[in-house]
């Protein structure tokens, strides 16, 4: 059972958690950004994932809050190389 807590504890510390205020606010951004990111495929999952479930995973947020807030992936911003 200790394992078991100590597990929890761990996935919900990897998580960033979203209430519906939050979503509402994002939903705003979202609406603004070019079609070339809602269409794309991995933003438009981390998207649907973060309304459904209500929460990301720190890397997914990482790379959708840069997104919301700077208009631009974080690849072409230049932070991120190529191939990473």
């Amino acid at each position: 059972m200790k394992n078991l807590e100590i597990y929890e504890n761990f996935q919900q510390s990897n998580r960033v958690f979203f209430n519906d205020s939050q979503i509402s606010n994002y939903q705003k951004m979202w609406d603004w950004l070019p079609e070339k990111y809602r269409n794309n495929s991995f933003f438009l999952n981390v998207w649907q994932q973060m309304r459904s479930k209500k929460s990301l995973t720190k890397k997914q947020w990482t790379e959708l809050e840069y997104l919301l807030k700077n208009g631009k992936s974080r690849y072409e911003a230049g932070i991120l190389p190529p191939n990473y």
